[in-house]
């Protein structure tokens, strides 16, 4: 894809700031060019995807929200911007003062941090996701009935067949997903532990529905020892290796790892195996099937900012906000944030 006006998740390409220092200082100009900023809030996310879901829940006429393209990228913009790294422009602080007040925040995915037991300092202004990513967020709340409701509209009336392996799942899907999902989403963190350079790049369902080859349709349970086969297809060097860590992780750890589902399973492979099961329950009216990429819209799309107000990373927002603007001051969030959080 050549020329301007590129497009990503809806975004100009050349609107997403890739590098942290081109960041810092576009903020710093912003603020110096319009003094009136001073009261802004910047609003640091890892991605389009994150800004698409967030956008709604901050309010446009307070905060400027801005896509950093990592994890990495948003923690180096806020700590630069709060350290005093960049020269500071908020009214009456001295230029470059070290540890100045900066009204930035980031959000970033938790991803595996609940089990990374290294003694790790929090970084300054940074908020996490309650779950592994902002995926898992989106399924855990009413988004994920909201999806599937519409779903339902557009789809041709259910045979009796269809009716009888839906209701395997009635009122229990998200557990049925994160037992499904549980054991690809330790396998990556067992990688990452270990630095094995792993490839699971091939484990998606962009082209091939890969997980079918492990995970049964029916009652959506993981066959471990297929897995396993299906890692090892492609990483036959550190194979044997990676696979007698993953064994051991699971004897040891007694299902530790297990009991903080939406920590351990990764949001994507989620997706995947809530899209088959979904084009197997529904058929719709024009024929084809739900890609992965209608279905992360869907979810996208329904996820309201009352879901957001229901999570402890609005609530640590929240308290940033009122320890920064003052106790009881409603500034930086949508209204419906605020209704929500009475």
């Amino acid at each position: 894809m050549k020329g301007k006006n590129r497009r990503f998740a809806g975004y100009r390409l050349e609107e997403i700031w890739a590098d942290p220092d081109e960041i810092r200082g576009m903020i710093e100009t912003m603020e110096m060019t319009y003094p009136g900023m001073g009261g802004k809030v910047f609003v640091i996310t890892e991605g389009p995807y994150d800004l698409d879901v967030y956008d709604r829940c901050f309010n446009s006429d307070t905060c400027f929200l801005r896509i950093a393209n990592s994890k990495e990228n948003v923690c180096d913009v806020v700590e630069g911007i709060c350290t005093g790294n960049a020269p500071s422009t908020v009214a009456g602080l001295g230029h470059g003062s070290p540890g100045s007040e900066r009204r930035i925040i980031g959000i970033i995915d938790r991803d595996y941090s609940l089990f990374d037991r290294s003694p790790k300092e929090e970084e300054k202004n940074v908020f996490q996701t309650d779950t592994h990513d902002l995926e898992t967020m989106l399924i855990v709340s009413g988004a994920l009935e909201n999806a599937i409701e519409l779903i339902e509209k557009n789809a041709l009336p259910q045979t009796f067949s269809q009716k009888a392996y839906g209701s395997l799942r009635q009122g229990n899907l998200r557990v049925a997903l994160t037992r499904a999902a549980r054991y690809l989403g330790l396998a990556v963190f067992v990688n990452n532990q270990d630095g094995l350079n792993i490839s699971f790049k091939h484990i998606n369902c962009k082209k091939r529905d890969t997980f079918s080859r492990f995970v049964n349709a029916e009652t959506l349970e993981c066959d471990v020892e297929a897995l396993k086969m299906v890692i090892f297809e492609k990483n036959a060097e550190r194979g044997k290796e990676f696979i007698d860590s993953f064994d051991q992780i699971i004897r040891d750890s007694g299902g530790y790892y297990f009991e903080y589902p939406w920590h351990i399973c990764r949001g994507h492979d989620l997706i995947c195996i809530l899209l088959r099961d979904l084009n197997l329950r529904y058929s719709l009216r024009d024929g084809e099937e739900i890609r992965g990429r209608d279905l992360e819209r869907l979810l996208r799309r329904h996820y309201q900012a009352e879901y957001f107000a229901d999570t402890d990373l609005c609530r640590q927002i929240r308290d940033w906000e009122e320890e920064t603007f003052g106790k009881g001051v409603s500034r930086i969030f949508s209204p419906l944030i605020y209704q929500a959080l009475l």
